[in-house]
């Protein structure tokens, strides 16, 4: 569902999914120097052992796994955050003295992918020996044959809750382009807001959806929910918690209208949040018909810190130094909104629209009403 979801986006901004940029990356520091031949042929196993790091997804939407592996490590004078990736060759490994950059396209990979593939390699490069691993295509099978049973029962749940549900501003207007990041709160905020949200049994999603939810109730028109389009983790079951491939699933989110207190706010907005969640599985198309202009339905997405403490490749240790998803290529569409916790405990956002209807002042103002919402009942 993740990849049909990407390439729908690429037909419509074509070079967004499919192009070289759209990747999950990481750059690790190392303590001293890998043994260059080793690691090649530890990344050449890695391939060898999993399908869906020799998968071509090609331009008509077939897959074609190829036998052996066709990327090799790469020995470079200097490594970055962000490095191209050929759709047809999905990983790159790159090592630069005391640096070593993994490169991922994300047709073919999700945050727990990037870092199973690096715990994986240390743990190849160290010479252990490690069972046979679950394949992406048993995955998708299996997706497959739950997304079958359980169409029924998802489609009766949101045709019930997805209703005179309200995306855009009132009135529309026009702007620039914008992609930008911002601080939302200070990590000292942060701690304040993680505090509330225990208090009143939330989660940093549920707590950061109703703030948004107050952010924009200013700008559009009267409706019962607030439709957005998120991703939502799916490795639930053992056999796909360590599995390579990405395990998300698009979907819409139905938030109620908040009140503009978050203690009456939160029972409304986590059983969205909960039921959203579990019938995800459900094609983004059944729903269309029932969100009023649909294509520009705005995208948000909570991204926790869950970088690792670090790896050891046999004597060598190996520590994060950065992670980053997809490189903005300017290719923004209806408003998206990312929000991540540093190392820093900051949280910070990345806005990006084409300004048809979200526009840079209206986004601005959005941010100011999340900041609002979240310290006003602590009064910081």
């Amino acid at each position: 569902m993740w990849q049909t979801f990407a390439l729908e986006m690429d037909e419509k901004r074509p070079g967004f999914a499919k192009g070289p940029w759209f990747t999950m990356n990481t750059v690790l520091t190392l303590d001293d120097k890998l043994d260059a031949d080793r690691l090649a042929t530890a990344f050449y196993r890695l391939q060898q052992r999993h399908e869906v790091l020799r998968t071509e997804v090609s331009s008509d939407r077939l897959q074609l796994i190829h036998p052996e592996p066709r990327s090799s490590l790469e020995l470079v004078d200097e490594v970055s955050s962000h490095a191209p990736v050929d759709i047809a060759r999905p990983i790159r490994l790159r090592l630069a003295g005391n640096q070593l950059a993994l490169h991922l396209h994300h047709m073919v990979s999700d945050p727990v992918t990037l870092w199973e593939t690096v715990t994986e390699l240390a743990a190849l490069y160290t010479g252990q020996e490690l069972p046979p691993p679950a394949q992406y295509t048993d995955y998708t099978t299996a997706e497959e044959d739950q997304v079958r049973r359980t169409s029924k029962e998802a489609a009766a749940w949101w045709h019930s809750k997805i209703r005179d549900t309200k995306v855009s501003p009132q009135p529309s207007s026009t702007g620039d382009p914008l992609a930008y990041r911002d601080d939302l709160l200070s990590a000292q905020e942060v701690a304040t807001v993680d505090a509330l949200t225990k208090q009143h049994r939330s989660t940093p999603l549920v707590t950061y959806l109703a703030a948004l939810a107050h952010g924009m109730d200013p700008h559009v028109g009267p409706g019962d929910t607030l439709a957005f389009t998120t991703l939502f983790g799916k490795r639930d079951r053992p056999a796909w918690q360590h599995l390579l491939g990405p395990c998300i699933v698009p979907s819409y989110l139905a938030i109620p209208r908040v009140t503009g207190s978050l203690a009456a706010d939160v029972p409304a907005v986590r059983d969205a949040v909960v039921g959203c969640s579990r019938y995800a599985r459900y094609p983004a198309s059944a729903i269309y018909a029932t969100i009023q202009d649909p294509q520009r339905t705005p995208f948000f997405e909570y991204v926790p810190q869950q970088w690792p403490t670090g790896f050891t490749f046999g004597t060598v240790k190996a520590e994060v130094a950065t992670a980053a998803g997809p490189k903005d290529t300017g290719l923004a569409d209806a408003l998206a909104i990312r929000v991540r916790t540093r190392t820093d405990g900051v949280l910070t956002g990345h806005f990006s629209a084409d300004g048809t209807d979200w526009t840079e002042p209206l986004v601005h103002q959005v941010r100011s009403g999340i900041r609002d919402y979240l310290l006003h009942e602590e009064g910081t």
